[in-house]
């Protein structure tokens, strides 16, 4: 029954597919009639779900895949403490992004007489 249909839409749309062998395709051929989506309402949640998996994993394999090149280029001479925080900064990067450097600054200076005279005014 879903050949027949997909093979309906492709000779009416002259899409010209000889084979489906992508995802990609089936999803074009549902979303070009409207009557398929509803008719095969299982197969557009599946693949719904199947597209979504690769997502669900992305941040994880990022947060390792980051870990693996901050490690890799400085084993030798950082401590596993020191090496830590550095992989909390590289993922949560967008955060740190948002802070105000001025602000921090200005503040770490004032704490300390000598940093004041040593680096003035902020």
């Amino acid at each position: 029954m879903i050949p027949d249909c997909f093979s309906v839409i492709n000779l009416e749309n002259n899409f010209g597919i000889k084979k489906i062998t992508k995802i990609q395709t089936i999803c074009d051929l549902l979303n070009v009639q409207f009557v398929g989506k509803c008719m095969f309402c299982e197969y557009t949640t599946l693949i719904r779900l199947y597209l979504t998996v690769p997502v669900t994993t992305a941040t994880a394999e990022r947060s390792f895949s980051a870990m693996n090149r901050v490690k890799t280029y400085l084993r030798s001479s950082m401590t596993q403490q020191r090496l830590i925080h550095v992989i909390m900064h590289h993922i949560h990067k967008e955060r740190l992004d948002e802070l105000d450097l001025n602000t921090i600054c200005s503040t770490f200076i004032s704490r300390n007489q000598s940093r004041k005279c040593f680096f003035g005014c902020i």
